[in-house]
């Protein structure tokens, strides 16, 4: 459970702690790991970096096939897409987990790294150094400053690649799956999304309906949605039902019974005395207010999300506990499985809403108290991202298309990035979607081998009424 976990929030970095990111490979050329493995068939296909440009510059985007251990006849294959953007899905771990994994028991089971991330076309990874500065004690003038500096260094080496970063998007993305649909040829395909991956999914689905049989929705993102915006929003809601849980739960109650106000005194607190941890024994972090906020958000991502916020928040009141090697630990591991570059190129393009100054950005947190400061990273990310590339999706044209594909969307009730309200949103445009919101904590994850049970029952026989009585539902 614990992979897949990770697993919906990043499709990447299976039951491994190597930050490293995968070789960046040439064309034609993948690591003996994969090509080796007798379960899977291998391939590099060509695909335009500009679609509009069928000529022009050429990437390449790696895959692998994991044949049916006991193929069935007219079970179509089952396609990943990963989340971030910019998690890779060509990873031993993965691999290793998916071996045994009921979706390959009667059906194909299909991986790739979507443009700009690990073995297709890789964009050169900020991803570390975005971690740095999160680690110094900057104040948010300064940590802008940093981020500005970083944003336009890796627009430099782009610039050097003739990489064009505009290009890495959704859209552009949806038509490489299209090319890789033809080129490996079955009837139809079965969608399998996890956080952006929803979002990617669902532009398949309205780009090649006629090749998509199912499709499977877990920890829904929008098109319609703003990167930052939306952000204070989700965390506001989470960590207000998180409040509501302990207030109602005798336990959390009995252990922390202020805990709201000793929330906004950790904040305080950090903002008039940062604490400076050592991870892993060796790398130097330094938690202020706004990282504080944003460590509690990370913290919210995983499924016990319920018992551990409290303790995250009494730790930064008393200046220590476990917790606080465990959420970095999580941030590190995260950073490692991402591509960051590739996550401001597609969320520039088109969750970026270049109206939104400074001063609007502003008023928009008078609108959350539960935020009483900047939101680390995501708001200097959001501010000095508005200049990392010209491309931008109209605001009119960021939405999906009415869809009558069987579609299957899961979300999690106390999810930090993805809402309840993200699943309405996407079932809104699916006459034949099934919403199902489940009572649990994080993003991604809850009763993974009911949800497993669930979705083979849902692609094998999608006309038929779902028995969804494994699943912690949760009743509105």
């Amino acid at each position: 459970m614990y992979r897949f976990f990770f697993f919906i929030v990043l499709l990447c970095f299976f039951g491994t702690t190597d930050t490293t990111h995968a070789q960046i490979v040439q064309e034609n050329t993948l690591p003996d790991w994969l090509t080796q493995n007798k379960a899977l068939t291998t391939g590099v296909l060509q695909v335009p970096e500009n679609h509009d440009e069928p000529n022009g510059r050429q990437i390449h985007i790696a895959y692998a096939v994991m044949k049916a251990k006991e193929p069935v006849e007219g079970a179509y294959p089952l396609i990943f897409f990963s989340g971030g953007p910019g998690g890779e899905t060509l990873d031993e771990g993965l691999l290793g987990y998916l071996i045994e994994h009921p979706f390959r028991q009667d059906r194909d089971v299909i991986l790739f790294d979507q443009r700009g991330i690990g073995l297709s076309s890789a964009l050169p990874d900020m991803s570390f150094d975005s971690f740095d500065i999160l680690a110094t004690d900057a104040d948010p003038e300064i940590e802008l400053a940093l981020t500005r500096k970083m944003i336009s260094e890796y627009r430099l080496k782009c610039e050097e690649g003739q990489i064009e970063p505009a290009h890495y998007n959704t859209r552009q993305s949806a038509r490489d799956v299209g090319m890789l649909f033809k080129h490996l040829g079955y009837a139809k395909y079965n969608l399998f999304g996890g956080s952006y991956g929803t979002r990617l999914a669902r532009v398949v689905q309205d780009f090649f309906p006629e090749m998509v049989h199912t499709s499977v929705l877990d920890s829904p993102a929008p098109l319609s949605g703003d990167f930052l915006l939306n952000r204070l929003d989700s965390y506001s809601l989470s960590l207000s039902r998180i409040f509501e849980y302990c207030a109602n739960t005798p336990e959390c109650n009995a252990e922390y019974p202020e805990l709201k106000a000793d929330y906004f005194k950790a904040i305080a607190r950090l903002g008039e005395s940062p604490l400076e941890v050592t991870l892993r024994d060796s790398i130097p972090f330094v938690i202020n207010a706004q990282d504080g906020v944003y460590l509690i958000r990370r913290l919210l991502y995983q499924a016990n999300s319920r018992e551990k916020a409290p303790e995250l928040i009494h730790a930064f009141l008393n200046g220590s506990g476990e917790v606080l090697q465990e959420v970095l630990d999580f941030e590190y591991r995260l950073t490692g499985g991402l591509n960051l570059t590739m996550l401001l190129s597609v969320e520039k393009y088109e969750n970026f809403n270049p109206a939104n100054t400074a001063e609007k950005i502003g008023e928009a947190y008078q609108q959350h108290p539960l935020v009483p400061v900047e939101l680390g990273f995501f708001d200097a990310f959001y501010q000095a991202g508005m200049d990392w590339h010209s491309g931008h999706m109209p605001l009119g044209e960021r939405h999906f298309q009415d869809s009558d594909i069987p579609s299957l969307i899961f979300v999690n009730r106390y999810d930090p990035v993805t809402p309840p309200e993200n699943g309405r949103l996407f079932q809104e445009r699916l006459s034949q979607g099934t919403l199902l919101i489940l009572d649990e904590g994080g993003h991604g994850g809850g009763n993974q081998d009911c949800k497993d049970q669930v979705i083979v029952r849902f692609m094998d026989h999608p006309e038929q009424p779902l028995d969804v009585s494994c699943l912690n539902v949760y009743k509105e």
